[in-house]
């Protein structure tokens, strides 16, 4: 069993290493290309793998916080990956079985994440307070896509903008086990928590960028069809 264990680990660290590499290049090709779809679904394939070896050394040492932080992760992948097949939510489609359990189950990973950090905060214990961060933020997470599932999306491109939120959380999620892994240098809390920092307003950012684009491409449409009938008359 630890030969199987230690095979679980070496694939763990390997994958996570792909998809630390894998992701930026999935950001920077054109959108909705064959790179980008390549690279986007080695990325996806990569966590999921680190997800399932997560799970499988969680339960056998037992480690409650890994295996919750590893449905954390994948949870944010998942969605992302998911929802390029709720493009037309906004127009009547019904949500897929596999995502309203797939949403349940993280619902109740995240409450469980932030009620074993207030159990295990103790004045020596800071893992606790992650507990409670990385649960608020699943729990979030979760509540929007509740949201989205019952009342429906208004805006044609939510599912964009909760693509790219969804895809760089989870990397967000890799690179901040990497650093606890890696980064002792940095005090504790901050090595689990600088990605978080600094990735959410990147998220912020990026998604106005889109809207803002999407927002003048759809403006220039309009001018087009006016001056077009204009011209007509």
């Amino acid at each position: 069993m630890e030969l199987f264990i230690d095979i679980c680990l070496y694939l763990h660290i390997a994958s996570g290493m792909l998809s630390l590499i894998v992701a930026p290049i999935a950001m920077v090709v054109k959108k909705g290309g064959k790179q980008h779809r390549l690279w986007g679904k080695t990325y996806f394939w990569g966590m999921s793998l680190v997800t399932l070896t997560a799970i499988i050394i969680a339960m056998y040492r037992p480690i409650p916080f890994l295996l919750m932080l590893a449905i954390f992760s994948f949870y944010s992948i998942a969605r992302g990956y998911r929802v390029l097949y709720q493009k037309q939510l906004a127009s009547g489609q019904k949500v897929a079985i596999i995502d309203w359990i797939i949403t349940a189950v993280a619902t109740l990973f995240n409450i469980g994440l932030v009620v074993w950090g207030i159990i295990n905060i103790t004045p020596h214990n800071q893992v606790g307070y992650l507990g409670i961060v990385f649960g608020a933020i699943g729990i979030f997470t979760v509540a929007g896509d509740w949201k989205l599932y019952i009342k429906r999306p208004t805006d044609k491109n939510f599912w964009l903008y909760n693509h790219i939120g969804a895809m760089i959380g989870g990397y967000i999620a890799t690179v901040s086990a990497f650093s606890a892994v890696n980064f002792h240098f940095l005090p504790g809390l901050v090595q689990w928590l600088w990605p978080t920092v600094l990735g959410v307003p990147l998220i912020v950012v990026w998604i106005r960028v889109y809207k803002k684009r999407l927002s003048k491409r759809k403006a220039n449409e309009i001018v087009t069809v006016n001056i077009t009938a204009d011209t007509e008359y």
